[in-house]
This record gives structure tokens, sequence and C-alpha cells, in this order.
């Protein structure tokens, strides 16, 4: 039976794979059209509308000193333009496979278990287990939520008290431990004392939501008492209304703090911002109701270098499992 000519698809997703995985450098020089061409068995116009194919996708680029070549751009898909155009190759190629699987007389299902394993088996190698820590029950359940919906991928939150308990074994069982910036001093402290890389934690930054700053904004009079169980958390608030009221006169206190300048402090001023952890106790403490209970997000930057962070950790376990040569 004659042998099936290798398509310049088939070589472009070969090479994107070796890029991926970091069998191919960036910087290196990629095999001449001739020499690859006869590796393989195709022929030179295959091989260089696949060259051209990662050109345009961005993988890899002309050589632009010495000999006439291809060297390769880029790791990963930091190397491709965009997103979307990511999305568009794909899709494009996918409808051309799916053609010629029903040609060749596959079902819908028999082409969707295939793609599926295929999905299954990459992924499968590259899968992460991150855990992210926060000191309340609170913000620990939001912001645990919203990092399992924006990184599309499973994370498992909790208390902060419970990295304490047996440290080493979390830090050895999870990928990434993310906490915020409030804890990221702490965590980091206690991954050095054991002897773990600091590249195990990485902190994300938080603010208040717009609506909680729309309320803020709304207030009337300029004698502002805060309130919450955190200090850091007290410190970023008062910098934020500052930075857009700097007439403002701000007194911060911990719940915590002496119950008399917490009922001061209720008293004195003209508007009241508590913190969820903290809201209980002070209705509780001094009969008044909060003018804004606050929320927090994550900051979009976070969740960007999260994304990045995640993609190095997952081409490095990637390269880990290749079989290295001999």
């Amino acid at each position: 039976m004659a042998k099936e000519p290798v398509t310049a698809e088939a070589i472009s997703r070969a090479i994107i794979q070796r890029i991926t995985t970091g069998q191919y450098a960036p910087g290196e020089r990629l095999l001449s059209v001739r020499k690859l061409a006869e590796e393989i068995g195709s022929n030179r116009n295959t091989v260089n509308k696949a060259y051209q194919m990662l050109c345009d996708l961005g993988m890899i680029e002309t050589n632009q000193v010495g000999r006439k070549g291809y060297t390769v751009k880029s790791v990963g898909l930091a190397g491709y333009k965009t997103k979307s155009e990511l999305l568009d190759y794909f899709s494009h190629h996918s409808v051309e496979m799916v053609w010629q699987g029903m040609a060749a007389g596959l079902t819908s299902a028999e082409m969707f278990d295939q793609l599926q394993n295929a999905v299954n088996e990459v992924f499968g190698h590259s899968k992460l287990d991150l855990i992210f820590f926060e000191c309340n029950d609170y913000d620990t359940q939001e912001m645990g939520k919203r990092l399992n919906e924006v990184l599309k991928m499973p994370v498992d939150y909790r208390n902060l008290p419970d990295f304490y308990k047996n440290p080493p074994a979390l830090i050895t069982k999870y990928d990434l431990i993310i906490t915020t910036y409030h804890h990221l001093a702490e965590i980091n402290t206690t991954i050095d004392q054991l002897g773990f890389p600091p590249s195990k934690v990485v902190g994300i930054d938080t603010r208040l939501t717009a609506d909680s700053m729309l309320k803020i904004a709304r207030f009337p009079h300029t004698k502002i008492g805060v309130v919450c169980t955190n200090q850091n958390t007290a410190h970023m608030i008062k910098h934020i209304l500052y930075g857009y009221h700097p007439e403002w006169e701000i007194e911060a206190l911990m719940v915590e703090d002496n119950h008399e300048a917490i009922l001061s402090l209720s008293q004195t001023s003209d508007h009241i911002i508590v913190t969820h952890t903290s809201a209980e106790e002070f209705t509780a403490l001094t009969g008044r109701q909060p003018d804004v209970l606050v929320n927090f997000q994550i900051d979009e930057q976070s969740i960007a270098f999260l994304h990045q962070r995640i993609h190095q950790i997952r081409m490095a376990k990637v390269r880990s499992l290749q079989p290295q040569p001999s």
C-alpha cells in the first residue's frame, strides 16, 4: 500500500507540539526546508507551506542573520499573535479534519471521541493542583469561587489557618498556592523556612468593587469611619479613599480594638464603612448599621498574571514528562 503523503498541517502541528513542550527552545534554528523534507519523506513545497503557516501564527520567524531558514520565536501561547487568531487557526483545521474523517467513513461520535481523547491526554499530563487562602470565610469563598470561574479550572480554597496545620504536606501536594497580597509575606516566610522555592506561591491584588466605590462616592459628608478585621485591609481602603478625596477625614479601627474607641467612632463619623467580617460585631456593639458594607474583587492584572504563571508551570510539568535522550 502506498504511503500517505505528509500534509503541511501535520508538519505544523508536530512542530507546535515540540515548541510548546520545550523540545524546541526559543531562538533555536529549525531544520532547513530541504533537510526536513528529506527526513520525513515529504516534498519541499509542503514543508515550506508548514513553515509559512507557523510564521503566520507567530511561532517561528525567518532568520535575521546568517544563512536563510527559520528560528523558533517563542514558547507556548505567548508566541501567538492573539488568542482569537489561535482559535481561528484551530477552528479552521478542526473543520478540515472533520471533513477528512467523514470522507473516510468515520461517524461524528467516533471523531468526537478521538478529539476528546486527545484533549484529555494533553491536559491530563499537565493537570495542576491549585489552592487559594484568605483569612476569613466570606472572602475565601467569594474569591475562591471567582478564581474557579476566571481560570476555568478547579481551585481549592480554604481559610488561612488551614495552611499552618501541616505546611510541608500542603506545599508538596499543590503546584501553586494563591493568596492575597495581605498574606503573601507570611506564607512566603513559611515556605522559605521549610526550604521550598518561592515560586510555589503567588499573590493577587484585590480592589473594592465598582458597586462599593459608587456607594462611597455618593457620601455627602467628609468624616469617615472604617472598621475592619485586618490592618492591611484598613490601610488599603484608606489609601484608595484618600486618592479620590484627600480632603476627607478618615479614621480606621480594627473591630477587636478597644470597644470604647469603636463606639466613639460610630458616634462621631458621618459615614461608616465596614467589611463583611466585622459587620456583625460592629452592629452588635454600636447598634448602628454601616453605610457601606464593602465587597472586594480580584484585580484584572492579577488574573492575567495568574494565567501566565499557570501556563509556565504547566509547560514545565509537560517537559518533565518528556523522555530524556540517552
